[in-house]
C-alpha cells in the first residue's frame, strides 16, 4: 500500500479542518513562545552559559517544531513562521562542527564526551533534526538544514558504521533509525537505509550502558529484534523501534522482519492497549509492563507514544494492507492523540489517565515526597516537553493517511473532508465524522474504488448517484468502481454502544464504557457532579444527543446512593439521573474535577 502525502491533499472543511487551523495559527504560534522563554530557541545558538544549560534533548524539541513548520508552510504562506524556522535553522548551520556533528548540548559543554554516553539522547536528536530536514526539504521551505543533516548522517555513517570508533553501538532511544530511513527514501543513497538496518540489527546484541535506575528493557536491549515477539519496555522507545523495523522490511522485502513487527503489534493492541488507543501504562519506567495491566488512575499512557502507535500502524499497512490497522489508527486519534491537547490550543498531556479523582491529586501536591499522579489540567509547556511539537507536526501531516493506492485500487482509510487527485481522478470526501456516520465521496474519473468500513458501524446504506445500492464489502472494505462523474452517499450506522474489557483487566471487572462512533466518551464533574465511580448504566436505550459546551451525549443511569455509616448492612439505593458524556478528547477544558471512562 502507497499512501498519498499530505503535500497532494487539501483537507476542505469539518473537524480536521478547524483542528489544522487552530494548530496552525495558535499551537505552534503558543508553541514558539513558551520554548523561547525556556531557552531552548536559544541553545541552537550554541553560546555557553552554565547559569542556562540546555537539557540533552532539547535539539529534538526545535526539531520537531520545525517539522511542524515545514508541514503548515507546505500548504501556506506565514512569513512570521517563516522567519521563526529561518533563524533557527540558520543557528543550527552556523554552529555545526565542521566535521557534521550539531549537539547544542555536547558540543558545548562536553566535547570530550560526543559519542560516548550512549543514553544521553545524541542520536536521537540527530534523528529528529534529520526528520525536520527531509520535511522542510519536501515541502520547498528550506534546503539549507538538509545539506547539514545530510553531512551529519555522514559523520555518523563514518563513526558508527565505518570506522566503529563511538562509544555504543546503538542510541538509548531509539529514532535514529526511522529517520535514516526518510533519508534514504528522499536521497536515494542506500548508506542511509544501511545504517538504519545496523542500528536495528545490533540492538540487544551488546552489554550496552544504560541509565543506572533502569534495566536493558528499558533502552530496548533485551534481546535481538528478531527474537523479541511481546512489547517490553520504554513505549516511546520501542514504538520507535517497531516503526523502524517495520520500514526496513518492507523496503528489503523482509518477511522474517515484518512478521516480527506483527506480533509486536499483536501483543500491544490484544494485551496492552487502552482503550483509548493508549500505551505504556506504567509510570516507572513509561513502559508496557506485563499483560493486561492497564490501570486507570495512575495510567501513563503518553501522548508521544499514542503517536508513535499511530504511525506504526500506518507503516504496518504499508507492507500488507489490513483494514484493522487502520481501525486501531482511528482509535488512537480520535482519543489519545487528541487528548494531549486542549480545547484553545496551548495546552497540553504528556501524560493521558483514563480517570481523574481531584482530592487524589490534591492530596498528593500537598505531600513532601510527591507520589506519581496524572496532573488534572493541561500546560502549555513541560520540562520534557517532547508531546506539543509531536502533536503539531502530527496534526499538520493528518492529509497522509486519508487515501492510498494498493496496485490499481484507490483506498479511502479515513473519512476526513478533504480532496486529491489520484492516477488522473479526482476524489473528494465530505464527512460528518466524528460525531454523524454520513459521508459522501465524489469521484471524475476511473478509479477502482475500496472504502474501508470502520469497525464501529452497525452497518452502512449505500446512495451511488442517488440510487440505493446494496455494498459489496471485502475485507472490511465497500468495493466499487467509478467510471466518470460519481457520487457515493455513505451512511455508517452511528450511535452509542458499550464496550467491556478482558476479564483479566483488573481494574475494569464489572464495569463499561461507552463509544459513540470511533469516540471513547467518558463523564466529568462538571455536568455530573463528583464520585462518578458509583454511577451505573444499565441500558443505552433512549441515550440523545444534549446540549453542552462539546458534543455530548445524555442517557439514563443511576448514582448509588448509601448509608452515611462508613459500613452499613444495608444496600445502596439507586437515583435515577441524567449522565451526560462526553469525548474522552475533550476532558478536563473546564478546570479542575472528576472524570471517568468505566462505569458499573
Amino acid at each position: 500500500m502507497q499512501t498519498i502525502d499530505f503535500k497532494e491533499v487539501e483537507i476542505t472543511g469539518g473537524f480536521f479542518k478547524d483542528l489544522q487551523e487552530k494548530n496552525a495559527e495558535v499551537s505552534v504560534y503558543n508553541i514558539y513562545k513558551r520554548f523561547r522563554e525556556t531557552g531552548r530557541f536559544q541553545a541552537m545558538k550554541c553560546i555557553k552559559d552554565e547559569a542556562h544549560k540546555p537539557h540533552v534533548f532539547w535539539d529534538s524539541d526545535i526539531a520537531k517544531w520545525l517539522e511542524s513548520a515545514a508541514n503548515i508552510l507546505a500548504k501556506k504562506k506565514d512569513d512570521r513562521l517563516k522567519a521563526w524556522a529561518d533563524e533557527a535553522i540558520g543557528d543550527i548551520c552556523r554552529n555545526q562542527l565542521p566535521c557534521g556533528y550539531f549537539n547544542s548540548y555536547f558540543q558545548v559543554y562536553e566535547p570530550e564526551n560526543i559519542f560516548r554516553k550512549r543514553p544521553e539522547h545524541e542520536l536521537y536528536c540527530a534523528g529528529h533534526l534529520i526528520e525536520a530536514a527531509v520535511a522542510l526539504h519536501e515541502a520547498g521551505v528550506d534546503d539549507k538544514l538538509y545539506a547539514a543533516m545530510i553531512k551529519y548522517a555522514d559523520y555518523i555513517y563514518e563513526r558508527f558504521y565505518v570506522k566503529k570508533d563511538a562509544g555504543f553501538f546503538t542510541c538509548g532511544h531509539p529514532e535514529i533509525e526511522l529517520a535514516l530511513v526518510k533519508l534514504y527514501n528522499s536521497t536515494g543513497s542506500q548508506k542511509y537505509l544501511d545504517l538504519a538496518d545496523y542500528f536495528i540489527e545490533e540492538r540487544g546484541r551488546h552489554n550496552e550502558e544504560t541509565y543506572a535506575f533502569t534495566y536493558p528493557v528499558y533502552h530496548q536491549d533485551h534481546a535481538p529484534v528478531r527474537e523479541q515477539k511481546t512489547a517490553e519496555g520504554h513505549a516511546v522507545r520501542a514504538l520507535y523501534l517497531y516503526i523502524a523495523m517495520a520500514d526496513v522490511a518492507r523496503i528489503k522485502g523482509d518477511e522474517q522482519l515484518a512478521e516480527t513487527c506483527e506480533s509486536l503489534f499483536r501483543d500491544i493492541v490484544d494485551k496492552k492497549m487502552y482503550i483509548t488507543g493508549g500505551t505504556g501504562s506504567s509510570y516507572h519506567g513509561e513502559t508496557f509492563t506485563f499483560p493486561y495491566d492497564l490501570p486507570n488512575i495512575f495510567a501513563y499512557s503518553e501522548t508521544c507514544s499514542a503517536i508513535a502507535l499511530a504511525f506504526f500502524c500506518d507503516r504496518l499497512a504499508k507492507i500488507r494492507n489490513r483494514a484493522e490497522y487502520h481501525e486501531i489508527f482511528e482509535r488512537v486519534l480520535y482519543n489519545n492523540v487528541l487528548a494531549g491537547e486542549s480545547a484553545d490550543g496551548k495546552g497540553f498531556f504528556y501524560v493521558n489517565p483514563l480517570e481523574m479523582h481531584e482530592c487524589i491529586y490534591d492530596y498528593n501536591e500537598g505531600l513532601k515526597t510527591k507520589l506519581f499522579c496524572p496532573i488534572p489540567e493541561r500546560v502549555e509547556v513541560f520540562d520534557c516537553s517532547c508531546c506539543p511539537p509531536n502533536l503539531t507536526r502530527f496534526i499538520e501531516s493528518i492529509g497522509s493517511y486519508i487515501y492510498a493506492t494498493e496496485g490499481n485500487a484507490v483506498l479511502i482509510n479515513q473519512y476526513i473532508s478533504s480532496k486529491t487527485e489520484i492516477g488522473g481522478a479526482k476524489v473528494e470526501i465530505d464527512s460528518e465524522m466524528p460525531y454523524g456516520g454520513k459521508v459522501c465521496v465524489r469521484v471524475d474519473g476511473k478509479a477502482d474504488l475500496r472504502l474501508r468500513v470502520p469497525a464501529w458501524s452497525g452497518g452502512v446504506a449505500m446512495r451511488v448517484n442517488g440510487k440505493k445500492v446494496e455494498p459489496k464489502i471485502a475485507e472490511k472494505y465497500i468495493e466499487i468502481f467509478c467510471d466518470g462523474e460519481i457520487e457515493i452517499a455513505l451512511d455508517f450506522k452511528i450511535g452509542a454502544r458499550f464496550v467491556y474489557a478482558n476479564e483479566n483487566v483488573w481494574y475494569d471487572n464489572g464495569r463499561k464504557a461507552v463509544e459513540y462512533g470511533a469516540l471513547v466518551l467518558c463523564a466529568e464533574s462538571a455536568d455530573n457532579g463528583g464520585n462518578l465511580r458509583n454511577v451505573r448504566i444499565r441500558s443505552l436505550a433512549g441515550a440523545k444527543r444534549a446540549d453542552g459546551e462539546f458534543f455530548t451525549l445524555e442517557v439514563n443511569a443511576e448514582r448509588l446512593r448509601s448509608s452515611a455509616a462508613l459500613y452499613s448492612y444495608e444496600a445502596p439505593v439507586p437515583e435515577k439521573i441524567a449522565l451526560k458524556l462526553i469525548p474522552y478528547f475533550s476532558w478536563a477544558n473546564r478546570g479542575k474535577g472528576d472524570m471517568q471512562i468505566w462505569f458499573l
